[in-house]
């Protein structure tokens, strides 16, 4: 008799020890379905923001082109956005007329700090940016029909290499 309280306690330790893993197995396999959702869901938003820089990053390029943009402000809204791009050297290289004018204008003053200039100092300012245009504005013009004509996102592993 006692050893049928024994193997029956046995036995009842076992089906709770089942119960208890087959719980956490459960818990373990929730958790990573949520995991895999969050990740899915963060990889989406990724390709969104990488999609939203791209349809920019050609907007500006034919904006430049249309004469809608000037070649400067062109230039530094497309060096910002390239920036929140993991580029290669080639394309960095590609680029390099864009990241030469905005760092050129990196100290130029924009919206309220410019309207709070006085005249004088605008103009020598533009008088700065027309320079620079001139310097690369040829090697700028290029870059930008090259982007209109390969558009970025729309090439096999959405780069221009």
């Amino acid at each position: 008799m006692n050893q049928d309280w024994l193997f029956g306690g046995m036995a009842a330790v076992v089906l709770v020890l089942a119960v208890v893993a087959a719980r956490l197995w459960w818990q373990v396999g929730r958790q990573q379905r949520r995991i895999r959702a969050l990740q899915a869901q963060q990889a989406q938003k990724e390709m969104e923001r990488i999609d939203y820089i791209y349809t920019s990053l050609n907007l500006i390029a034919r904006a430049v082109l249309d004469d809608q943009c000037p070649v400067t402000e062109g230039c530094i809204r497309m060096a910002v956005l390239l920036d929140n791009l993991s580029l290669d050297c080639d394309t960095r290289q590609r680029f390099s007329p864009v990241f030469e004018i905005y760092h050129a204008t990196r100290h130029i003053p924009t919206h309220s700090r410019w309207n709070a200039l006085e005249r004088k100092q605008q103009r020598r300012f533009e008088q700065e940016m027309r320079s620079l245009e001139l310097r690369s504005g040829a090697a700028v013009q290029e870059l930008m029909q090259f982007v209109r004509d390969n558009p970025f996102g729309q090439r096999l592993g959405n780069t221009l290499n």
